[in-house]
This record gives C-alpha cells, sequence and structure tokens, in this order.
C-alpha cells in the first residue's frame, strides 16, 4: 500500500497550507480540499536532530525545510549524507518511525 501525505487547498481562495490550518490564513475560509504533496524542491534549511524519544532506533534524525517548486513549504526528513542549503531534492513518503504501534509515514526527501 502506497501511504500519502496531503497539503490542504482553500476552496474559497486556493491558498495551500501544510499542516492543515482550521481557518485559512489568508481569506479566513473554513473549508479545504487534500492535495498531494510531490514533486522537487529546494532545502532552505536543515538540522540534524539528536534527542529523539526513547523508541527511536537511530542516533540522529537530519530534518529539512524544502521549497516546492509551485511554493510550498513542508518539513520532513532529509536522506542525504552530504546536504546542502539551496540543494535540489525530490519528494518520497517512507517511515519515519516505527513505534511499539506500527510504522509511521511521513515526509522524505532525497537529493535529485
Amino acid at each position: 500500500m502506497s501511504e500519502k501525505v496531503y497539503a490542504f487547498r482553500c476552496t474559497t481562495c486556493g491558498t495551500v497550507s501544510y499542516p492543515k490550518h482550521v481557518i485559512c490564513p489568508k481569506c479566513r475560509g473554513e473549508t479545504f480540499e487534500p492535495m498531494e504533496i510531490a514533486g522537487e524542491g529546494a532545502v532552505l534549511t536543515y538540522t540534524d536532530v539528536y534527542a529523539l524519544a526513547v523508541d527511536y532506533e537511530t542516533r540522529y534524525l537530519r530534518l529539512a525545510i524544502v521549497e516546492l517548486d509551485g511554493g510550498l513549504r513542508v518539513t520532513g526528513q532529509l536522506l542525504d549524507e552530504d546536504p546542502k542549503v539551496g540543494g535540489r531534492v525530490r519528494t518520497t513518503v517512507g517511515v519515519v518511525r516505527e513505534p511499539a504501534g506500527g510504522p509511521i509515514h511521513g515526509l522524505q526527501f532525497v537529493p535529485v
């Protein structure tokens, strides 16, 4: 089964938000439609997080904020051993954590 991650487009003004807002930050609209997050973009910034929850089996987690080609900014796991600000990446969805309740899927970025 292929997992997906969604942003949400305001049905009133078309503003895309991720994560979803209760009220559109642009027009105050309250109805949204899902929009799959996919495509390529550029790394705006990244960081390595070492203070992880007990159930993480990894030493650290590299997170990035990426601006997708359409302008949407999203946060996810950066799977790049030699990351660079401005580097081009492609969005994927993968397992970002595996607690006892089962795997949790989320955004991941791989170099183009």
